[in-house]
């Protein structure tokens, strides 16, 4: 092999990661998208022994094998997704059909009285996609133990985590107790806020999503088309918001260089933008000043999108300890998914369908750091700016200039331990 030089071997990175990202978006393969010289042992030698003498080395050899994960494993994630949304499966209720599961999603999300049918069939018919999951993590593992290092490494920025979540679930169960969250269907109202729905704009698109916020927050920035959910309730719009947030954070850092320093391999920096606009929603003084509310009507759907808010911070906490079950294999999976899906969601999720109904991708984990530390920002940006600090034209330039910055956030024990404490004070008075 000949030896790169770090920018060199940085621009390379680059260049594939954009590869397999278009792939991913036109639904391409993605095995081939490699060159060579990346999929060479010997490259990933010359990075670790690289590692004593160049700074640059540690995120080159992390973004390395984020790629080669990527490439190596888009068949079996090719067809998960597959089995997702063409397998068909015979189903008596609410009706006699024959639909593919993504189908029977959809409608569970779109018809509420029909919801808890369409749940119950998804479930019992979702067990061949749940084996396709567990062997892919099998299989990740199998990854990790020919590249000799764990998929820890690159996928999740702190072990905290674990133990993070563990403490914010305890912490908020009272709080979630509230909801009245019994099966699943009562799990996705609370999660939809499907009450929540005055003020926003008619059609859901990328444009009335922008202009849910100042202008100054994208001025100077090429912001790239980003993935928008279908309109159902007050948390689409929430979730349309968190994706602006990471196509922000994609704008704001994309000159500057080298890549593998102004993209973070773990996702935190583009997960941190998301989670702070779509907790900017859920304050009055959003609903007032944004949306049109009058101050009655405010309180009664900032409570709705509150709880969207608990329920979704609750399920990045349990995607966290579910990862952990699916890197220990499917019997670990088997006897703690009931107890632990009970005490995140309220109900318990079959064995069956796991990574199926709650999919967990490789660093989801840095969604509930992200949903932690949005409200330890948010507070300090309410103490600098005012309750409407999302029109501040100020706070959006420290904002933006703090994003753009190649940093990464602190993410230790003591860290998250204020961030549970931040979001319990921000979002527990509203609910």
């Amino acid at each position: 092999m000949l030896e790169p030089e770090p920018i060199s071997f940085d621009r390379a990175l680059r260049d594939a990661a954009n590869a397999l990202e278009r792939r991913s978006t036109k639904g391409e393969p993605a095995s081939d998208a490699l060159p060579a010289a990346l999929l060479d042992d010997e490259t990933l030698a010359w990075l670790r022994e690289l590692g004593t003498k160049d700074p640059l080395a540690p995120a080159l050899e992390r973004w390395l094998l984020r790629l080669r994960e990527q490439a190596e494993l888009a068949p079996r994630r090719a067809e998960l997704g597959r089995a997702h949304r063409a397998a068909l499966h015979h189903i008596s209720a609410p009706a006699d059909a024959h639909l593919p599961l993504a189908t029977m999603l959809e409608l569970a999300l779109t018809r509420a009285g029909e919801r808890a049918a369409y749940l119950k069939s998804y479930f019992a018919s979702a067990g061949d996609l749940g084996e396709l999951v567990a062997r892919l993590w099998e299989e990740r593992q199998l990854f990790a133990e020919r590249v000799k290092a764990p998929l820890d490494s690159f996928e999740v920025v702190s072990p905290a985590l674990v133990p993070a979540a563990r403490e914010f679930l305890n912490a908020t169960r009272p709080a979630f107790e509230t909801l009245e969250v019994h099966d699943a269907a009562t799990f996705l109202g609370a999660a939809l806020a499907e009450s929540a729905n005055e003020g926003w704009p008619a059609h859901l698109s990328a444009r009335t999503v922008s202009e849910l916020l100042p202008r100054q927050w994208s001025d100077g920035l090429r912001v790239r088309p980003f993935r928008l959910p279908r309109a159902i309730g007050g948390a689409s719009f929430l979730l349309a918001l968190s994706e602006l947030g990471r196509a922000l954070a994609d704008a704001t850092s994309e000159p500057r260089s080298p890549f593998v320093l102004a993209r973070d391999v773990f996702d935190l920096r583009r997960n941190e933008f998301a989670a702070l606009l779509a907790a900017a929603t859920v304050s009055p003084a959003f609903a007032t000043r944004q949306l049109g509310l009058g101050a009655a009507r405010a309180r009664d759907q900032v409570r709705v999108l509150a709880h969207a808010l608990l329920v979704d911070a609750r399920v990045a906490a349990f995607r966290v300890l579910l990862r952990e079950l699916l890197l220990q294999g499917p019997s670990r999976v088997r006897r703690e998914i009931a107890e632990l899906s009970h005490g995140s969601l309220g109900f318990e999720l079959p064995h069956t369908a796991v990574g199926a109904f709650v999919r967990v991708r490789p660093r989801d984990s840095q969604r509930f750091a992200a949903s932690l530390q949005a409200q330890a920002q948010t507070q300090i940006l309410i103490d600098s700016h005012d309750e409407d600090w999302f029109r501040n034209p100020r706070a959006i330039r420290e904002l933006s200039a703090e994003f753009a910055e190649p940093r990464q956030s602190d993410v230790s024990a003591a860290s998250l331990e204020l961030g549970v404490a931040a979001f319990r004070a921000r979002v527990e008075p509203l609910l």
